[in-house]
C-alpha cells in the first residue's frame, strides 16, 4: 500500500485505486493526477492499495481484496491483512474507489449505501449510469459513503484519461480543487441477479434485453431472456464462472 496526502489538515475525501492487481489504471491514473499542478482547497488522501498484486499483474495474491473488508489484522492471507491496514489508514467517510472491467468502455459507478450522500457523489464524478449492490459481500464501498467508478476497459489509455477526468471532476465537486467541473444525473439500476457459467455474451451492457431476447450462447445452448432486464457487468471473459448481473432500473438520480 503506498499513500499520498495532498492539501493542508483533515482529508475530507480518499480516492483508492488498484485493489485488484490486474487493474494497474487506479494507480496510474492518482499518479498522473499527481504530477499535475494543483492547488488544494482542502486535504485529500490517495491509496494505491495492492502493490504486491500490481507487481505480478494478478488480481489478488491469496483472496479478492474488494471481497475482504474490513479485513483482518492477524489473517494469513494478504489481502484480508491488507483489507484491515487500508480501513486503518482511510480517515474521511468520502471514498472514490477506482476500477477498470472487460465488460464497458464508459465510466459507470456501483455503490452499497444509497444516500443523499452517494447520490451526490456519483453526480460529481460524471457518470451517466450507476448500478446499486444493496448486498453486502466485503466490498470497501460498503463500510463508507463509497462510490466505485469502473473507468473503462482494462489496460487501455481511454481508461486512464476516464480516471483522471473522474479524479479531478470529483475533486472539483467537494470543492477540494477550484476547477470548472459538471455535474451528471445517473440513471440507476439496481443488481437483480447474478449469472452464473462461463458464457459468450452477445447483448450491450446498459441496453435493454427484452423478455424472450437471446443475450449468451454456450455450445450450441442459448440463454434467453425471462423478463426485461438490463446487463451490467457481462462479458464473455471478464470473470471466471459468472456472466455477469442482472438489473433493472430503480431510479432517476435528481
Amino acid at each position: 500500500m503506498k499513500v499520498y496526502k495532498r492539501g493542508s489538515g483533515q482529508p475530507e475525501v480518499t480516492v483508492v485505486g488498484s485493489l485488484h492487481g490486474d487493474e494497474p489504471t487506479g494507480r496510474r491514473a492518482i499518479e498522473k493526477f499527481l504530477e499535475e499542478e494543483h492547488e488544494f482547497n482542502a486535504a485529500v488522501k490517495f491509496i494505491v492499495a495492492n502493490e504486491e498484486a500490481l507487481k505480478r499483474d494478478v488480481r489478488y495474491i491469496d483472496t479478492d481484496l474488494n471481497r475482504s473488508f474490513p479485513g483482518d489484522h492477524d489473517s494469513d492471507s494478504h489481502e484480508e491483512r491488507l483489507a484491515a491496514k487500508i480501513m486503518d489508514e482511510i480517515d474521511t467517510d468520502k471514498v472514490l474507489d477506482l476500477h477498470t472491467t472487460h465488460s464497458y468502455p464508459l465510466p459507470f459507478a456501483t455503490f452499497t449505501n444509497l444516500n443523499d450522500r452517494t447520490k451526490s457523489m456519483m453526480r460529481g464524478t460524471g457518470v451517466t449510469q450507476a448500478v446499486h449492490f444493496p448486498e453486502h459481500n466485503g466490498t470497501l464501498n460498503e463500510h463508507f459513503d463509497g462510490v466505485i467508478v469502473e473507468t473503462g476497459f482494462q489496460k487501455t489509455e481511454m481508461a486512464l484519461h476516464n480516471a483522471v477526468g473522474v479524479i479531478t471532476n470529483f475533486l472539483a465537486s467537494e470543492g477540494v480543487l477550484d476547477v470548472s467541473y459538471g455535474e451528471s444525473d445517473p440513471e440507476i439500476y439496481r443488481h437483480r441477479e447474478t449469472i452464473k457459467g462461463d458464457w459468450e455474451f452477445t447483448a450491450r451492457n446498459f441496453s435493454l434485453v427484452e423478455k424472450g431476447e437471446t443475450y449468451a450462447r454456450k455450445d450450441g445452448d442459448e440463454m434467453v431472456a425471462q423478463e426485461d432486464f438490463y446487463p451490467v457487468l457481462m462479458s464473455t471473459d471478464g470473470y471466471n464462472g459468472m456472466l455477469g448481473f442482472r438489473a433493472y432500473i430503480e431510479e432517476k438520480d435528481r
